[in-house]
Parts: C-alpha cells; sequence; structure tokens
C-alpha cells in the first residue's frame, strides 16, 4: 500500500514470487514519498531490487506507472503491458496529456478558466511519463508462470484501453487492478472512437465466471464476492445512465453542466476532470443506443433525450 496525493490517499501494488524473484504488478505514483514507501515494503520483506524479475502494468494512469522508470533502471526487470495500454503510453507522452483533451472539455461546455485548472492539474501528475518499450506486449489470454501455478492474463478494457487483470486458477485469487473495488467505482472516462462504458461492461462480465476466493485491488483492501460486487457495479453504471436521463429530458444540458448538478461539492481540478471524461463516456453510451441526441451549439455540444 503505497501513498498517492488524491483523495484516494493509497495504491496497491502487488508482489507474486515467481520460481525465480518476484512479479511486481504496478509501480505507484512518482513521488519520493511513495519512492521510499516502496522501498521500504521492499526491504523489510527481504527484497532487493534485483530480486524483482519482472514488472506488470494493469494500466498506465498516474498511479499505476509513476515509478515504473526508477523501478526498471535498478532492478533491469523484464517489462509486461498490453498494446492498447502501450499505444495509449504513447500518444500521452508526447503532451503529457491525450491530444483529444482540449477538445473534449470544449465540447463538455467546461469555462475556460477551470479548463486551464485541469490541464495544469494534469500536466503535473503526468509530466514524468515516457514512452516504454516493454520485453512482452499483452494481447489477453496469455499466461505468467509464477510459483506454484500461473497468472492468466486477462484483458479488460474500460478503465483504460489496455486494462489488464491476472487471475491464478490454483490459488483462487484476481488481482483486479482498477477494473473491480470494493467500495468505489473506478473512473470510466471517454474517448474518441469508442465506446468505454460498453467496454467496460463486457469486461466486467469476461471475469464473472471465475472461480475467485479473493479479490486483489488496487485501492481497498482484498475482499470477496467477487460476483456481486459485479452486480453492484453494473446497477451503478445503469443507475448513472437513469439519472442522466432524468436530468436530460428537463432540458438539454452539457456535459459540464451535467457534473454540477450530479456531484455535490466543489472538485479539484483533477477529479472535475474525471468527472467531465467520466459523463462523456455515459453520454457516448446513450447516444449510440438512441437514448440520447446531441447538437453543438455555442459553449459545448447539448444533449437531450428525443421526443422531449
Amino acid at each position: 500500500m503505497l501513498p498517492v496525493p488524491w483523495e484516494l490517499e493509497t495504491v496497491n501494488v502487488h508482489l507474486v514470487e515467481l520460481e525465480e524473484g518476484f512479479l511486481l504488478v504496478d509501480s505507484g505514483i512518482w513521488s519520493e514519498e511513495c519512492f521510499d514507501s516502496l522501498q521500504a515494503g521492499l526491504s523489510e520483506r527481504g527484497i532487493a531490487w534485483r530480486d524483482i524479475r519482472t514488472l506488470c502494468l494493469t494500466h498506465v494512469h498516474p498511479d499505476h506507472i509513476g515509478l515504473s522508470w526508477n523501478i526498471l533502471e535498478l532492478s533491469s526487470a523484464k517489462l509486461v503491458m498490453h498494446r492498447a495500454e502501450l499505444e495509449y503510453l504513447a500518444m500521452v507522452a508526447r503532451e503529457s496529456r491525450p491530444p483529444f483533451f482540449e477538445q473534449a472539455m470544449l465540447n463538455a461546455g467546461v469555462p475556460e478558466e477551470m479548463l486551464a485548472r485541469m490541464d495544469r492539474a494534469m500536466r503535473d501528475v503526468r509530466r514524468n511519463y515516457r514512452t516504454h518499450q516493454p520485453h512482452q506486449v499483452l494481447e489477453g489470454g496469455e499466461t505468467i508462470p509464477v510459483r506454484g501455478g500461473t497468472l492468466q492474463v486477462m484483458w479488460t478494457p474500460g478503465h483504460s484501453p489496455g486494462h489488464v487483470c491476472l487471475y491464478s486458477p490454483q490459488h483462487r485469487y484476481l488481482i483486479s487492478g482498477d477494473h473491480i473495488l470494493e467500495l468505489i467505482t473506478p473512473n470510466i472516462g471517454w474517448h474518441p472512437g469508442q465506446d468505454m462504458l460498453a467496454q467496460y461492461l463486457d469486461s466486467l462480465e469476461s471475469v464473472r465466471p471465475l472461480d475467485v476466493d479473493w479479490v486483489l485491488p488496487s485501492h481497498g483492501g482484498p475482499f470477496r464476492g467477487l460476483r456481486e460486487r459485479i452486480q453492484e457495479t453494473a446497477d451503478h453504471h445503469a443507475a448513472r445512465c437513469g439519472e442522466i436521463l432524468t436530468r436530460i429530458s428537463r432540458l438539454p444540458l452539457t456535459a459540464h453542466a451535467l457534473v454540477e448538478e450530479m456531484w455535490r461539492g466543489k472538485l479539484s481540478p483533477v477529479h472535475h476532470h474525471f468527472a467531465v471524461f467520466e459523463i462523456l463516456a455515459h453520454l457516448e453510451y446513450l447516444e449510440r443506443r438512441g437514448q440520447v441526441a446531441a447538437q453543438a451549439r455555442n459553449g459545448g455540444v447539448l444533449y437531450w433525450m428525443p421526443g422531449k
């Protein structure tokens, strides 16, 4: 459990014993505090940097990838990550943000001052992003040999394009990354040309049949009840879609206006960024299913219910 400077407070990384050395799943955020905490945790277990033979990144969000370059340099570990996530990292690393960020925020109707604050905040947390050259590019379906069995790589897009989970059929645990969390739901953000919410819901269903005793998430503690949590998470998104439809049935709204109505209290620039992209993802999902209509107007894209 490593510190992060946001409301989440911590992120989990996981060590799995290999026949020789260890697999480290995710890295923590780039900060001296996080690095010191990771190094102390390894030392307490008698593990040196050189004992980390493989680093697997579940996805490239800052709290999961930030220390990866340092870890690879110190350990000479092999890096594995999904192809789609590698492509997304290369795109973000060019500008320390997705190239579609500004246009998405303008379409959402985000005011100029808030847009500038959000941009500064996100550039800051991604300021150390660089491209990676993995030793193995994952597609999903691979197996990673570990002591006493294997880990099956499951491609679970939605929270990010190339998110992966790792499943141990022998020991019946799932390293879920941010795909499934016990106490909160992961952010599902909009990407151009993709229906990220539909992908996420499909990915939830893809892990439902697994025989799992323990879910090991990136935030919060280990928990039981995988199938129950899958259903709760799917129900949350159905309710979110219903709330959006209720609000735009009264009058057309931009994505930014929906954020202001649906999130109580003032959000930090980072969390306002996540909220806008999440609303855009839900609107994309609803629009593709004919439940929402949209039209560009001055000040952003307005959404409403057809026939209302």
